[in-house]
């Protein structure tokens, strides 16, 4: 489904060259279960942002589904991430002026009518435990609330693949396994592929692909298919 190959990323300061990914290649199936490990630096959030489509790699390809993207093509890019990819990051980003209804209806991008993307809205939050939130405050909501939030506006568009860049990092314990167990829930049911950077050893060894990031090179550790 997705395919690096030979991919390396540069970043510039002044005349100061740092290369933070070295000669990726990473091939990626449907419905793949991947964590993405490694110390701070490591290069874990520029492989994800890139597989996001939302950085260029200096070097390299990547495809999706055997299609070569173009990073030139901004248009082509916001297109294909709108229809096939959700992306979940450690702040929950939400639109503080909306509610969370509000924030999951515009990011719909089907032709629907309103009162069709609001019902299909509520029944996520339903399933998330949050009926109760649906016109509040965005501000009063607690972090776990709002990370629910944020993962659930990733699944409006049916995503064929959901990235997620240090999801519980901004979370308790208790929450942080809140979202862990959702967003598996949620891999098992629609069969979508899940890739989750993390620090977190524990969320780390869920994967049923381990990968592990040290000075931009990549290892793969043994897989561990399990019936999570």
């Amino acid at each position: 489904m997705i395919s690096i190959r030979n991919l390396s990323r540069d970043f510039y300061s002044g005349e100061l060259k740092q290369t933070v990914l070295k000669n990726i290649n990473l091939e990626i199936e449907g419905g793949d279960f991947l964590t993405i490990m490694g110390p701070s630096g490591g290069g874990k959030s520029t492989m994800l942002h890139i597989m996001a489509l939302l950085i260029e790699p200096t070097t390299g390809e990547v495809y999706y589904n055997n299609n070569k993207l173009n990073f030139k093509d901004e248009k082509a890019l916001d297109n294909y991430r709108r229809d096939n990819i959700g992306l979940i990051f450690q702040n929950s980003n939400l639109i503080s002026c909306l509610s969370p209804l509000e924030n999951l209806i515009i990011a719909m991008n089907s032709k629907e009518s309103y009162s069709s993307k609001k019902k299909k809205c509520k029944e996520l939050l339903d399933k998330v435990g949050l009926s109760h939130k649906y016109n509040s405050k965005v501000s009063s909501l607690s972090g776990g609330e709002a990370q629910r939030v944020s993962v659930v506006r990733a699944l409006v568009n049916n995503p064929k693949v959901i990235l997620c860049d240090e999801p519980t990092g901004a979370l308790d314990s208790v929450n942080g396994k809140k979202v862990i167990e959702l967003l598996i829930n949620i891999r098992k049911e629609r069969k979508c592929t899940l890739i989750i950077v993390t620090h977190d050893e524990s969320i780390g060894e869920l994967g049923e692909r381990k990968i592990y990031l040290k000075d931009g090179e990549l290892h793969e550790m043994d897989r561990n298919i399990q019936n999570i």
